[in-house]
C-alpha cells in the first residue's frame, strides 16, 4: 500500500504555480521594458544576473552538502529505518528546499540566458532569498537534530507510528464488510474446548498459501454450518420417526481479511460432539475453504510494510550489542518498545479487530523483539539491558487496558528465562535470580490508573508458572523450585484475593503436569527434587473450587493444556482433575451446597474420580466420596422434582418459532423461487411425502423453570432446522429436474447463440443451479456471450450438487407446493410451510429431555412443458 502522497502534490502545486508566474513575468519584462519605478531606483550592475545564478548554485552545493549529512543520521543505529527517512527529511524541510533550489535555478537560467532585464533579476534575487531562507531552516533543524538524540528518537518513534496508524485506517476502510455476517455463524475462542469424550475438531487448511485474504463469504460458511446438524428425512405423514440427540457444533475463525495466508495455516477449526464421516467432513472443508477469497498475488498487506520496516531497526540493534555499544542498544530497544505501544494503542483508538487477538504479534513488532533478544546470551551484561528493558515495558503495559499486550510484554521474561536455562554458562547463574525477583515484583505491582488495576499481576503469576514449566523442561529443578516457592508465597502473602486464587490454580496446575511427567516415565520428570511438594495446593473447599474455576475459564497467558509433547491432548485435563481431588482429599470443613447446574456437574466429574472400592478408598477419600454422594443426591432429587412439575413454556417455544422464521427468511433456498400451485396437486394432503426432524433437546431450555432463555442457543437450532429442511428439499427438487429430458451443454454447443438470446430476453424466469463456489467450474471455458447471459438469470448454490450445474425455467419445468403437516402436537410456523411441536413424551428415557418435531408436507413432480439445460459431469 502506497504512502499518501497529498503534502508533496499540494507542494509541487503551490512551486508549479510560482514557476508559471515567474516566467510570465520574465517575458513581460524582458519584451514590454522594465518598470521605471526599478530603472530609477534599483538598476542591476551589467552581469550581476550571472553572480546571482552562481551564488544560488553555491548555496544549492551546501544545501545538498547538509542533506548528505543528513543521511548520515540514518547510519546510526536506532534509526535505520526506511520510515524514517521520510519523516527526518520532511523535519527539516528537504523537500522543499530542493524544490525552491532547483525551480529558482531555472528561473536564473531563463533569466540569464534568454530573458534578461532589471526586473528579471529582482525576481531571480527574490527566488535566491528564498532559497536562502530554506537553507537556512534546514540547517538550523537538522543542528537541532545532531545535537539532541532524544529529539531524533521521537521524530523516527512518532513517523513510525504515524505510518502504521494511516496503515491501519486505509486496512480498516477496506476489510470492514471483508467479514459482514460471518461473526454470529462463528463460536469464540473459549468455545474450542471439547464438550465430550468423543468430541472431535476438524482443521480446515487454506486453501492457498501466500496470498491475502480478501473476505469470508457467510453463505458457504452457514451452509457449512448446517451441513454439521441434523437431516430433514422423508417419512410417511403418520410415522414419528426415531429420536436423535442434537449438540450445536462450533466453527472457529483463526484468518481474517488482511492475514497472508501460509503453507500449512489453519483457515477453520470445526468442533463437533462426535467424529464427522468422511463424506461430510469433505464437503465441510470445501465449503469452509470456498468461503475464502483472497486478493490479487502481488498484494501486500500493512503490516508486511511494516515488518520490512522493522528490520532495519532490528539488525541495528543486534550490530550495536555485538560492537558493545550498550547504551546505543539500550536506547534502540527503548524505541522499539515505544513502536509497539504506539502500534498497539493505535489499534485500540481505532477499535480495529487485531488477527488472532493480537495486532502487534500480526504485524510481526513483537516477534521482533523475541527475535532481538536471542543475543541475551552474547553476554551477562547484554541479558541485563534485556531484562530491564522488558521491566519497563511491561510496567507500561496495563495502561494500554490490552491484556494481548500485557502477555506479550511478560514473554520476554520467559523467553529469555527458557534461552539462559537452556544455553547459558555459570556466568548467567545470577539472571534466572533477577528474573524471577521482577516477575515477583510485577505480581505485587498495582498500577491505579490501569483500567484493570489487578490485570499486571494476575497475568505475572501465570508468567511464573510458565517460567517453572520451562525449567522442569530444560532440567533444571533447581530454577523451578525457586520460581514455585514464589507462587506458593504469593498464596500465603497478603495480595488481593483474585491474585492469590490465580496462584493457587496455577500451582493445581504445575501439580497436574509434574504427576503427568512421573506417570508416563517422561524424562523431564523432576524425580526426588521435592517440586511436587512445593507445588501440592492447599486451602479450603471454597479455595480449591475457586482455582479450579479460574482455570476452566481459562488461564490468561499461556495454554497449560498444549504443555505435553505429541501423544493424545486430552491426557493432561485428566491429570488436572485428579490432582483437584487430591487437594480436595486434604481439605477440612463442610463441602459447599451444590445449589446449581455447574456445581452439581462439578460434584458428579469428581466422584467418578473416587474408586468405588471401600478397599481401596482411604479415610480421607471415603468422607470425601460419601460428601459428594450425599450433595448429589440432594440436588438430583430436588431438580427431578423440579423440572417434573415445570410445564413446557409457551413462549419459549414461540421464540423459537420465530427464530426458525427468520433463518428461513435469510436462508432463501430453490423451493422459495418456485410458484407455489396448491391445485395441481391432491388438496386431501393424505398421501403426500412428509419432511421430518424428531430430536431431543435438554428439558431445561423449554420450561419455566429453566434457566433464563438463550437467545443464541435458540437462533443456533433454529438455522440447523432450516438448513436441515432447505438442504432436504433442494436435494428432493434436484433429484426430479435429474429425472426430466434436458440438454446437456458443453462449450462447443451449436444452440448456445440461441439460448443467450433467451436468457438476455427472459432472464428473470430461469434459475441456475450451482454446488457452493463451483459455479465458475461448470461453465468455464463457454463463449463470453453465453456466460454474459448467464450472469442475469437468478443463482441457487447448494449442497446437493457437487460438480455439475443445472439451468431451467422456472415457470414451466417444476411444479411444487409445501405446506405445514397436520398432526396433534404440531403448529404451524406462520409464514413458512413447517410444523413445529415441543413434546414431554420420552421422560422414560431420561427426565431431562423434551422431544422437538418438525414436519412439513412437500410435493413435487415435473412441469408440463420442462426446460431444462445441464453443465458439468451427470450424476
Amino acid at each position: 500500500m502506497k504512502e499518501s502522497s497529498g503534502p508533496w502534490r499540494r507542494e509541487v502545486a503551490l512551486v508549479t504555480v510560482a514557476l508559471v508566474v515567474s516566467v510570465a513575468l520574465l517575458c513581460v519584462f524582458h519584451y514590454g521594458g522594465d518598470p521605471a519605478w526599478v530603472r530609477r531606483h534599483l538598476p542591476p550592475v551589467s552581469g550581476s544576473d550571472a553572480v546571482l545564478w552562481t551564488v544560488q548554485t553555491t548555496f544549492l552545493s551546501v544545501g545538498f552538502a547538509g542533506l548528505t549529512i543528513a543521511a548520515q543520521l540514518f547510519a546510526e543505529a536506532p534509526l535505520a529505518i526506511g520510515t524514517s527517512r521520510k519523516r527526518i527529511l520532511a523535519y527539516i524541510g528537504a523537500s522543499w528546499f530542493v524544490t525552491v533550489g532547483l525551480v529558482s535555478n531555472a528561473v536564473m537560467t531563463l533569466e540569464t540566458i534568454w530573458l534578461p532585464s532589471a526586473g528579471g533579476v529582482i525576481l531571480s534575487f527574490a527566488w535566491f532569498v528564498a532559497t536562502a531562507a530554506l537553507l537556512l531552516v534546514s540547517t538550523s533543524r537538522l543542528t537541532h537534530l545532531f545535537g539532541h538524540p532524544s529529539r531524533l528518537d521521537e521524530v523516527v518513534r512518532s513517523s513510525l507510528v504515524e505510518t502504521l496508524s494511516d496503515r491501519l485506517d486505509r486496512v480498516t476502510r477496506r476489510y470492514a464488510d471483508a467479514a459482514k455476517g460471518v461473526s454470529e455463524l462463528l463460536a469464540p475462542e473459549e468455545a474450542a474446548r471439547p464438550f465430550g469424550p468423543a468430541a472431535s475438531t476438524l482443521n480446515v487448511p487454506v486453501p492457498q498459501a501466500g496470498r491475502v485474504v480478501k473476505a469470508i463469504r457467510s453463505k458457504a460458511v452457514r451452509q457449512a454450518s448446517g451441513s454439521l446438524g441434523l437431516a430433514a428425512t422423508a417419512r410417511g405423514s403418520s410415522e414419528h420417526g426415531p429420536v436423535d440427540d442434537y449438540s450445536s457444533p462450533r466453527i472457529l475463525l483463526d484468518i481474517h481479511p488482511g492475514d497472508r495466508t501460509r503453507l500449512g495455516d489453519t483457515a477453520f477449526r470445526v468442533v463437533t460432539s462426535a467424529r464427522l464421516d468422511p463424506r461430510t467432513a469433505a464437503r465441510v472443508v470445501r465449503l469452509l475453504q470456498s468461503s475464502i477469497s483472497v486478493e490479487p498475488r502481488e498484494a501486500v498487506t500493512p503490516y508486511e510494510d511494516t515488518e520490512r520496516e522493522i528490520a532495519t531497526l532490528k539488525d541495528a540493534i543486534g550490530t550495536t550489542l555485538r560492537s558493545g555499544a550498550l547504551d546505543t542498544a539500550e536506547r534502540a530497544l527503548e524505541l522499539l518498545g515505544h513502536i509497539v505501544r504506539g502500534a498497539w494503542m493505535t489499534e485500540l483508538d481505532r477499535g480495529i479487530t487485531p488477527p488472532r487477538g493480537s495486532l502487534a504479534r500480526g504485524i510481526g513488532l513483537f516477534q521482533t523483539i523475541g527475535e532481538v533478544e536471542r543475543d541475551a546470551l552474547l553476554s551477562p551484561q547484554v541479558a541485563h539491558v534485556f531484562i530491564s528493558a522488558a521491566t519497563v515495558r511491561a510496567l507500561e503495559a496495563p495502561a494500554t487496558g490490552s491484556t494481548e499486550y500485557v502477555d506479550e510484554c511478560l514473554r520476554s521474561f520467559t523467553r529469555q528465562w527458557s534461552d539462559i536455562l537452556r544455553q547459558g554458562g555459570p556466568e548467567f547463574e545470577e539472571l534466572p535470580v533477577r528474573i524471577v525477583a521482577c516477575v515477583r515484583d510485577l505480581i505485587a505491582y498495582t498500577d491505579p490508573s490501569a483500567e484493570e488495576p489487578g490485570v499486571l499481576g494476575t497475568h505475572a503469576v501465570w508468567a511464573m508458572v510458565e517460567l517453572v514449566g520451562l525449567a522442569v523442561d530444560a532440567g533444571r529443578p533447581d530454577a523451578a523450585a525457586m520460581a514455585a516457592a514464589e507462587l506458593r508465597g504469593v498464596v500465603e502473602s497478603g495480595l488481593d484475593g483474585r491474585t492469590r486464587v490465580h496462584a493457587r490454580a496455577g500451582l493445581l496446575v504445575l501439580s497436574a503436569w509434574l504427576a503427568y511427567l512421573a506417570e508416563t516415565g517422561d524424562r523431564r520428570a523432576p524425580s526426588g527434587s521435592g517440586l511436587e511438594a512445593v507445588v501440592r495446593p492447599d486451602g479450603s473447599w471454597h479455595d480449591i473450587f475457586a482455582a479450579r474455576d479460574v482455570i476452566d475459564v481459562g488461564a490468561p497467558f499461556i495454554r497449560w493444556d498444549r504443555w505435553e509433547s505429541g501423544g493424545d491432548r486430552a491426557t493432561l485435563p485428566g491429570f488436572l482433575d485428579r490432582a483437584q481431588l487430591a487437594a480436595l482429599v486434604g481439605t477440612s470443613g463442610t463441602l459447599p451446597d451444590a445449589e446449581d447446574d455447574e456445581t452439581a456437574a462439578e460434584y458428579g466429574r469428581l466422584l467418578r474420580l473416587i474408586p468405588d472400592t471401600s478397599g481401596t478408598t482411604g479415610t480421607a477419600e471415603g468422607h470425601l466420596r460419601r460428601s459428594l454422594q450425599e450433595e448429589l443426591g440432594e440436588w438430583d432429587a430436588a431438580e427431578d422434582e423440579r423440572l417434573a412439575r415445570a410445564p413446557v413454556s409457551g413462549p419459549r417455544i414461540e421464540a423459537l418459532a420465530g427464530s426458525l422464521r427468520a433463518a428461513l427468511a435469510e436462508r432463501g433456498g430453490l423451493a422459495q423461487l418456485l410458484p407455489d400451485e396448491p391445485e395441481a396437486f391432491d388438496g386431501s394432503g393424505e398421501h403426500h411425502p412428509v419432511l421430518g426432524m424428531n430430536f431431543s433437546v435438554p428439558r431445561r431450555s423449554f420450561v419455566d423453570a429453566g434457566p433464563a432463555g438463550d437467545d443464541a442457543g435458540t437462533d443456533a437450532l433454529g438455522r440447523m432446522i432450516a438448513d436441515a429442511f432447505t438442504d432436504a428439499e433442494e436435494r428432493r427438487l434436484v433429484a426430479i429436474l435429474r429425472e426430466v429430458d434436458g440438454t446437456r451443454l458443453d462449450r462447443t454447443a451449436t444452440s448456445l447463440h440461441d439460448i443467450a438470446m433467451d436468457l438476455r430476453a427472459q432472464a428473470e424466469h430461469f434459475i441456475l443451479i450451482a454446488p457452493y463456489g463451483g459455479r465458475g467450474e461448470a461453465v468455464r471455458g463457454f463463449p463470453a456471450e453465453f456466460t454474459e447471459a448467464l450472469d442475469r438469470v437468478t443463482v441457487v448454490e447448494t449442497g446437493a450438487l457437487d460438480d455439475e450445474a443445472i439451468l431451467f425455467d422456472r415457470r414451466t419445468t417444476l411444479r411444487c407446493h409445501r405446506e405445514p403437516e397436520r398432526r396433534d402436537g404440531l403448529s404451524p410456523v406462520e409464514g413458512t410451510g413447517l410444523a413445529l411441536g415441543v413434546f414431554d413424551d420420552i421422560r422414560g428415557r431420561d427426565g431431562s429431555l423434551l422431544r422437538v418435531q418438525v414436519a412439513e408436507s412437500l410435493v413435487a413432480g415435473p412441469g408440463e412443458d420442462p426446460r431444462v439445460f445441464r453443465f458439468g459431469s451427470a450424476p
